[in-house]
């Protein structure tokens, strides 16, 4: 999945659509995304979409993440190779559970319910009651 356009941090149209219809995130909010991580180090996208960015590299595009708590279970989780380390698409995933992408600096409690369910292990570590 190459990119096309004049812009270097740019996003194919192949795979902006199979993105949109693989996480139900629209075209902008991946946009959006690509263009964070493609900050983190210019070009290396374009040259590899797989490329797996450091836990540390994603605290710096997402401090929601890092102040959080569970931070640790969520990299763990959301970590496709288990590796340390978020490629593009474990980002988005992780995104598309809990992150606001308009900023606003909070996460909702359905957000935060909807995370803690695609965590497995999350369940049989900690137990709560949400009224």
């Amino acid at each position: 999945m190459g990119n096309t356009g004049s812009k270097e941090n740019v996003i194919s149209e192949e795979a902006l659509n199979e993105y949109v219809e693989l996480t139900y995130l629209n075209k902008n909010e991946i946009r959006q995304i690509y263009k964070r991580l493609d900050d983190l180090e210019p070009g290396i996208l374009k040259q590899n979409l797989h490329y797996r960015f450091s836990v540390e590299q994603i605290n710096k595009i997402l401090p929601q993440i890092h102040c959080n708590p569970f931070c640790d279970v969520i990299y763990r989780v959301f970590s496709s190779k288990q590796d340390g380390h978020l490629s593009f698409e474990d980002t988005l995933d992780l995104i598309l559970q809990e992150i606001d992408l308009s900023d606003a600096g909070n996460i909702a409690p359905q957000e935060f319910i909807q995370l803690l369910s695609k965590m497995p292990d999350f369940a049989h570590t900690f137990q709560f009651k949400i009224n």
